[in-house]
Parts: structure tokens; C-alpha cells; sequence
């Protein structure tokens, strides 16, 4: 039998120690092989309800693709009109070429019953529900989001906004984050290369050219906006897509205090 020395011993328990990391990280690389799997809440929380699909329509749509449950949530629209509603009145028309436009994406939208302002686009400046922050909505809001949607991912408004409902959704959404234990992970969209979104830089892009067509096809039902908003967004995508090195790309700001998984689209 082999005569057991100091040395032997520690290259064996050496070689363990080896064998036990490499199992280890074997058994990680399996789990991470897993994560895409996994199906999450992901929500995107707009000051209007346009905003998720036209901010972040194209990274909305590769996620509903992958079977993850997405939502677009608006501040403002409130309850659907009812069936005896004109379909020539102007928020009802609104209101539905909102939703025809989160089909087109295969996302689900939800609006909250908070008026939206003008964001100071007329004069005088009308400030309306929509842009409120108090205590109550900071608690509603939270309540809401974290009760109700349980997100594992969300996207929001940058803070630093032209729209004074974009700046509510953003810091309302911040509030929840925090008084959730900044569980989710978090993300800020941007909007109308920068007419109203300010001071924004990216940390991570998603190359949209696969869907490229379908958020086109979705910003079509936004009969209202599309001439005057869309010439905006089509040139920020491109714009981000040679940053990215793809055709279209949408660009987003990972908050890094908020976990990196589940993260947006490689």
C-alpha cells in the first residue's frame, strides 16, 4: 500500500477542492442554461397610453415572443369606453388605437384613471391628475404595482423629461422599486430623441431589427401621432441601432442597484 506523506495529501485534497469547483460550475452554467425558461412579469409603466409600445415596443414584443407575461401600464385612459361609445369621439378613437397597437405587439394594456396633463405643450399650462405626486399616490401606486403585477422586470420613463407625466410615471415607479427592496430589476426607456427625453445615455441596447416591422405596424394605429411622433422615434432607433451595430435597436438605462436578471433581450 502507497505510504500516505504530508504532500499527498494536500495534492488529493487539492484535487478535490478542483473537481468540487468544477462541479459547482458546471451545475451554475446549468441553472443559468434554465433562466431563459422561466417565465416573468415584465412591465412597462408609461405616463400615457402609448408610451410603453412607443418607447419600448420592439424589446415588449421579443419578450411576449419568449412567452413572458408583458404589460403596458399607462398612468392616464382609464376604464375601456363602453359599447355605446362614439367611435368617432376623439379619446375614444385614442383609447382604442392604443390598444390596437399593444395587440399588434402581443402585450396586454392596462391604464390607470389618472387625467393626463398637456405637459406644457399649450398656454397656459394645464396640470391635471395625471402628473400628481403626493404621499397617497406614491402609496397607491406602490401598492398597486407591487400587489398587482408582482414584476420581476420593469421599464419605465427616464426621470429627466420634457412630459411632466412621463417625470410622475418615473418617479412613481422609482417609489415602488424602493418600497418593494429593489427586487426587480429596472430599467428607463427614452422618448422623441430628445424633444422630451433629457440628458439620457444607454448602458444596454436591443437589436429590434427582427420585429422591426411589427413595431411599424403599431405605431401605424396611432393615427393621431404617427406623421408628427414617429419620423422622432424612427430615427432614434436607427440612430441606436449603429451604436449598437444592428439596423434598429432600442436603448435602455439599467438602474445597477436593481438585480441584472431577468434581463432585457441579448
Amino acid at each position: 500500500m502507497e505510504k500516505l506523506s504530508r504532500r499527498s495529501i494536500l495534492q488529493s485534497s487539492a484535487l478535490a477542492g478542483i473537481a468540487t469547483c468544477v462541479s459547482g460550475a458546471a451545475l451554475s452554467a446549468q441553472e443559468v442554461r434554465r433562466e431563459p425558461d422561466r417565465k416573468f412579469n415584465v412591465l412597462a409603466v408609461g405616463g400615457h397610453y402609448d408610451d410603453p409600445q412607443t418607447c419600448a415596443g420592439g424589446t415588449l414584443s421579443l419578450l411576449a415572443d419568449r412567452g413572458h407575461n408583458v404589460v403596458g401600464l399607462s398612468l392616464t385612459g382609464g376604464p375601456p369606453p363602453s359599447p355605446s361609445a362614439d367611435p368617432n369621439d376623439h379619446w375614444v378613437k385614442n383609447y382604442m388605437n392604443a390598444m390596437r397597437m399593444a395587440e399588434i405587439l402581443k402585450i396586454r394594456l392596462d391604464c390607470l384613471d389618472y387625467d393626463g396633463s398637456d405637459s406644457g405643450q399649450s398656454s397656459p399650462v394645464v396640470y391635471r391628475n395625471g402628473s400628481e405626486i403626493s404621499g397617497q399616490r406614491y402609496k397607491e401606486f406602490t401598492e398597486l404595482l407591487l400587489d398587482k403585477y408582482k414584476p420581476d422586470l420593469v421599464i419605465t420613463h427616464w426621470p429627466i423629461d420634457f412630459n411632466m407625466d412621463h417625470r410622475a410615471a418615473s418617479l412613481l415607479t422609482y417609489e415602488a422599486w424602493l418600497r418593494g427592496g429593489k427586487k426587480f430589476a429596472l430599467y428607463y426607456m427614452e422618448a422623441e430623441l430628445g424633444s422630451q427625453t433629457q440628458n439620457f445615455f444607454p448602458t444596454h441596447y436591443v437589436d429590434i431589427s427582427s420585429v422591426e416591422e411589427r413595431t411599424h405596424q403599431s405605431w401605424l394605429a396611432d393615427t393621431f401621432w404617427y406623421e408628427k411622433i414617429w419620423p422622432l422615434h424612427d430615427s432614434m432607433r436607427r440612430i441606436r441601432g449603429a451604436e449598437h451595430g444592428c439596423k434598429v435597436a432600442e436603448a435602455f438605462n439599467h438602474h445597477p442597484q436593481s438585480p441584472s436578471m431577468p434581463a432585457l433581450p441579448a
